[in-house]
């Protein structure tokens, strides 16, 4: 384990150096990587979470792999292993009581940002992308409830925001998107579940969203 106080690394350093450690070589990792970690840090992904997303990401792939295969070189091929976790992680606190001491600040906090992204996103659009962005910030709750709720609600919001933006596609354009994503993803390991990699692929769809300009809250809020 590293020598360095666990106190004084950084979200980044800490998982990193987990997953450079397990790997048994590198130093550093790719900037595809930095931004990835930066986008969970950014959800509110615990580092216990990822970390243990990791392992059995890393666990599953050695399995199905075998002795002498090379490990997996990016965080990214692991990364449907840590959405499973993280989801395993909510769903095992729901009913748990009392809720942790800042889930309610969280809670609202995010959806305030939420508000103020669309609300940017309407004033810097126009037409039908204009109106989507309406319609996702007119179907948030007008107030913070629970985290879970919250989080629910930003997921449809940004269900409509890409589905609003796939429906102006052309229709080669809409086709290609799905097979891309799937290279992008790689096959889905043996002993990751189904749900894990869909979610996986929604993470890929997302990004080419972002860099068609749509300013969806997924990993910014």
């Amino acid at each position: 384990m590293s020598r360095i106080p666990a106190e004084a690394l950084s979200y980044q350093a800490t998982v990193g150096e987990f997953f450079l450690q397990l790997r048994g070589s590198g130093l550093l990792l790719s900037p595809l990587d930095q931004e990835l970690l930066a986008e969970w840090e950014r959800r509110g992904l615990p580092v216990a979470v990822v970390c243990r997303g990791l392992r059995q990401g890393f666990e599953a792939l050695a399995g199905e792999r075998g002795p002498g295969a090379p490990p997996p070189r990016s965080l990214r091929m692991l990364r449907g292993f840590v959405e499973e976790e993280w989801r395993a992680y909510r769903h095992g606190r729901v009913g748990e009581a009392p809720p942790p001491g800042r889930e309610a600040e969280a809670a609202t906090a995010r959806l305030a940002a939420a508000r103020a992204r669309l609300e940017e996103g309407v004033a810097a659009s126009r037409g039908g992308r204009a109106e989507a962005y309406r319609r996702a910030a007119a179907g948030l709750p007008r107030s913070a409830g629970a985290l879970a709720e919250v989080e629910a609600a930003l997921r449809d919001a940004d269900d409509l925001l890409l589905h609003a933006w796939l429906a102006s596609l052309p229709p080669p354009e809409r086709s290609a998107l799905g097979p891309r994503c799937r290279l992008l993803a790689g096959p889905r390991a043996r002993r990751a579940r189904r749900a894990a990699y869909r979610e996986t692929l929604r993470s890929h769809l997302f990004d080419a969203a972002r860099r068609a300009g749509i300013l969806c809250l997924h990993g910014t809020v």
